[in-house]
């Protein structure tokens, strides 16, 4: 008996000491993987690549892509999937083929600006940039305010957007004073450090900086301050209409299969630095590495470890409970860990630099897809069910998949889902209410007609409930006033004086617009003047008796012989608006843009034409085929009438360019 109860006595024992040991081990080692930093594995991260990437590729999702993973200055991965060139069948080789990193090169000019801000010759980021500046000053007392951080975090209120970008020559470098002035004809358009609004020209404005400073061109300067010390020996900072070997070339593919090259849009030598660093994959993997160590100082020689960190930390927000930036970069928060990262697209190109600065390891990822610009004559061959848009009858149904975003994919897969800021408590915001209308991209051209290429980048928001907004077809949720979310997507309004904006991000920024003034609105009031316009083909059978007859039907005329030429205007030689506006306007030849803004004007005085003409037209009397005539050229007017927002609201009047 006794010895049953030690037994059972000590056995209780024994077991809630070898429990307690357990739990002691299993915390301990719970704790040690909490505070273990992630390591990327090599096969864990080319699982995800071939997973990801392969099977895009091979249903012709995307013509291609490469990635490159580091950590510790070691490669984890560096791999390419499909074509450099998938017409010539050349495949994509991460160590030759160039890639576009489009705007990833803001973050190679911030990192110039902050190598002259360690070598003292820039006293601090919080100077006026005019202070640095020798061949142009920003005017006015907004320009004066406007210091280098605000423009490396794209608050400095500049607009701009659509202000000609490219250019059809090789300029000489740097270029001169007059070049400088033509590039901003929009400066600031709002007081510097109210929103954030994501700006190339300011950031061609940090090369000016750069040059002015240096004595170099900005080529030049990255070149030998960036480049070359890191060994980026097959990279440039591209400027001129050159080609480079081995650049990818993306592809739209038509339905039965035929392939459209992306044209190569140059780069002004000044936007360059927003857009203009050409790498292989190879080279930017050097660049990753030196932008995630963060504390070994093992690039001393090109920039100190306190200046990566404060590029990467958040210095600029909308909204406390909204992503920030740094100095071109974009802090996150993966899980536990946080990421810093810059993405860009080019036509047919978008790619992505990401940096985990705590685990000294970065991810560099580019994909390569493009949708085929149809011509006119393509949508007439649809109709009859021949041409390019028409499928071959044994072509696979179209696949399911995604070109997607990676980078993101990537982040989320292998450190953890986004975190979002929670808004702290008593944050104050608009009433829900309020909130519904037509918000308009702060990105675009305010006083030139450029302002037509953003008329489209509008978004509507309605309310749906108590605490629930559509905005952009999804349902977004309210977490607190003014600030509601759909999944990883935050969108946050704020009152700013007599403007409502909503915010997308640290960068990107819209603006309420009602009444006449509302972009939508004055489009379709322009596209009804146009399409009423169109019924001039009945001007053959007007009347002709009376002089009034006579002169209207003159009018008439000229309405239909301007309706023609517009459309013939912007598409002779080229298959689509878009083309001529990336070949002719913003390339910086505004030969055919006087042309159509021509047109344009003088549509509007038919139009004021039409108004008086619809007073005479109802004198006197007449039969059914005149009150016809008569209700036609009302009708014109009226069209006239709602076409006229539009004009003032995209610039049209007068030559403004």
């Amino acid at each position: 008996m006794f010895g049953t109860t030690f037994y059972r006595r000590h056995s209780t024992v024994s077991r809630l000491v070898l429990a307690c040991l357990v739990c002691a081990l299993e915390s301990g080692a719970l704790a040690q993987e909490e505070t273990s930093p992630l390591v990327f594995e090599s096969d864990a991260v080319a699982a995800w690549a071939d997973e990801y990437f392969g099977p895009r590729v091979a249903a012709g999702v995307i013509n291609g892509a490469a990635i490159g993973v580091i950590q510790d200055g070691n490669t984890v991965l560096l791999r390419g999937y499909g074509w450099e060139d998938m017409a010539r069948e050349i495949p994509l080789d991460p160590q030759r083929s160039k890639i576009r990193m489009c705007s990833v090169s803001k973050t190679f000019t911030a990192t110039a600006i902050l190598q002259l801000r360690d070598r003292g010759l820039i006293q601090s980021l919080d100077d006026p940039v005019n202070t640095y500046l020798k061949r142009y000053q920003l005017p006015g007392p907004a320009g004066a305010a406007v210091t280098l951080r605000q423009l490396m975090t794209h608050s400095s209120g500049m607009a701009g957007h659509y202000t000609p970008q490219g250019t059809k020559l090789d300029l000489p470098v740097p270029v001169d004073a007059a070049e400088v002035a033509s590039l901003f004809r929009e400066n600031i358009e709002r007081p510097p450090g109210l929103i954030g609004q994501y700006a190339n020209l300011g950031v061609a404005l940090e090369s000016v900086v750069i040059e002015d400073v240096s004595g170099l061109s900005m080529a030049d300067y990255v070149a030998q301050h960036i480049l070359d010390p890191l060994d980026m020996n097959q990279s440039l900072m591209h400027h001129d209409t050159s080609v480079p070997e081995h650049l990818v070339q993306p592809y739209g593919v038509f339905p039965n299969g035929e392939l459209q090259p992306v044209p190569f849009y140059p780069k002004h030598p000044l936007t360059a630095a927003s857009g203009g660093i050409i790498a292989p994959p190879v080279d930017m993997l050097k660049y990753a590495a030196f932008h995630a160590d963060v504390v070994n100082n093992r690039y001393a020689n090109v920039l100190a470890d306190a200046s990566k960190r404060e590029m990467q930390q958040r210095q600029f927000g909308n909204h406390p409970a909204q992503e920030g930036i740094g100095l071109h970069f974009y802090p996150q928060q993966f899980g536990p860990h946080r990421y810093v990262s810059h993405g860009c697209g080019l036509p047919g190109t978008r790619s992505n630099l990401g940096v985990f600065p705590e685990l000294d390891a970065a991810v560099v990822i580019s994909l390569f897809v493009a949708s085929p610009t149809p011509a006119l004559s393509d949508v007439i061959g649809e109709w009859f069910g021949v041409g390019r848009l028409v499928s071959p009858e044994d072509a696979p149904p179209p696949t399911e998949l995604s070109a997607g975003a990676p980078w993101f994919d990537f982040a989320q897969h292998f450190a953890g889902p986004l975190v979002v800021a929670t808004p702290t408590a008593g944050t104050s915001g608009p009433d829900i209410g309020g909130l519904a209308g037509t918000y308009w991209s702060e990105r675009r051209s305010f006083h030139s007609v450029a302002a037509l290429f953003g008329s489209s980048a509008t978004i509507e928001v309605q309310v749906t409930g108590p605490t629930t907004l559509q905005i952009r077809g999804r349902e977004a949720t309210q977490v607190a006033p003014g600030v509601f979310d759909h999944e990883h997507r935050r969108y946050v309004f704020r009152q700013v004086g007599e403007h409502l904006y909503l915010h997308l991000g640290a960068s990107s920024s819209y603006r309420r617009f009602t009444g006449l003034s509302n972009p939508g609105t004055a489009m379709a009031g322009l596209l009804l003047g146009m399409v009423l316009l169109g019924t001039l083909v009945l001007v053959p059978i007007w009347p002709k008796r009376t002089a009034v007859q006579r002169r209207i039907r003159a009018l008439g005329w000229l309405g239909l012989g301007l309706i023609i030429a517009l459309p013939f205007s912007v598409l002779v030689g080229y298959d689509t608006v878009g083309d001529f506006a990336f070949i002719d306007y913003f390339n910086g030849d505004l030969t055919r843009t006087v042309i159509i803004t021509l047109l344009l004007n003088l549509i509007a005085l038919v139009g004021v034409g039409f108004v008086v003409a619809a007073l005479f037209a109802w004198q006197g009397s007449g039969g059914w085929r005149l009150q016809l005539w008569r209700g036609q050229v009302t009708l014109l007017a009226l069209g006239a009438l709602a076409s006229w927002p539009a004009y003032v609201v995209f610039n049209v009047l007068g030559l403004q360019l």
